[in-house]
């Protein structure tokens, strides 16, 4: 039953998101501010007993987050070797999770990270023909702002996300810096996407806070300095028009370029806004 998982992960230390029942929605979060949101024992018996759940990466506690590496396209083409390299490197069983027709590999990590794209490549887009490319993502973090389906629940195409060996929640590895670091350059090594030009190095226009009402965040920052028709989303995520899928959480502190394959807390927003003045695209 869906509150008896959320319950479990709330006893591991792991913040419980509410997922849908049915379609699509299995694996969309239905509660507003769920980003932050920190649910009791009490909050999720209330939930659905047919509801997915799952688990808000990013921030558990004060002294430690969770990071899920997401194999997707081509996963049982680059899992073998990936977890070949990796499994010496942890040297702890790593907690794999079976999904649709991939993997999520589950790790604590030091820092809350906010994840995004490490290897994929473009390829012609469904319907073939229209001459439209679309990007096949092979390997992605899910971090800061993000959430992974739990083991149990089930998946759009039928069957249930289930652990691949004996490892489960109780068992996620912690991965220090520099671990981290090497994990995400060996996932870079599978990227088949061409290499971006080199982006100009611009130091972030921290004065332009200044001139905002406090309290300061991403919303308010977003308002003010790039303007743009607002669209609230159902999970009430608000998306900025105009900036290729640019996602600010509702409660202003987390945002998301679908578009950058980035994202983070106000000082990277304000870096990654320069970013984009400095290259004349807004």
């Amino acid at each position: 039953m869906a509150n008896k998982k959320a319950l479990q992960l709330i006893e591991l230390g792991l913040h419980p998101v509410l997922l849908g029942s049915d379609g699509d929605n299995l694996k969309r979060p239905l509660l507003k501010g769920w980003q932050t949101a920190i649910y009791t024992p009490a909050d999720v018996a209330r939930w659905p007993a047919r509801n997915n759940v799952g688990i808000r990466c990013g921030w558990q506690q004060t002294e430690w987050a969770l990071l899920v590496f997401d194999f997707d396209e081509e996963a049982n083409r680059i899992l073998p070797d990936w977890v070949r390299w990796a499994a010496p490197l942890v040297a702890e069983p790593l907690v794999i999770v079976t999904t649709g027709r991939g993997y999520h590999i589950y790790f604590y990590t030091e820092e809350a990270y906010p994840g995004g794209t490490l290897a994929g490549k473009y390829g012609e887009a469904s319907p073939p023909g229209n001459g439209r490319k679309r990007l096949f993502k092979f390997i992605e973090t899910l971090g800061t702002g993000r959430q992974v389906v739990t083991a149990g629940s089930r998946h759009p195409l039928g069957h249930r996300y289930r652990f691949r060996g004996q490892a489960t929640y109780t068992d996620i590895p912690y991965l220090s810096a520099e671990q981290y670091q090497r994990l995400v350059a060996f996932s870079r090594g599978f990227d088949q996407r061409p290499k971006p030009a080199q982006r100009k190095k611009i130091t972030p226009p921290k004065q332009l806070v200044h001139y905002l009402p406090p309290p300061v965040n991403c919303l308010l920052y977003a308002r003010h300095f790039l303007g743009g028709v607002e669209q609230v989303e159902r999970n009430g995520d608000i998306r900025i028009l105009g900036y290729g899928g640019l996602l600010i959480t509702a409660d202003g502190r987390g945002w998301y370029s679908f578009s950058e394959e980035t994202g983070g807390g106000l000082p990277e927003l304000i870096a990654w806004h320069q970013a984009l003045v400095g290259e004349g695209a807004c």
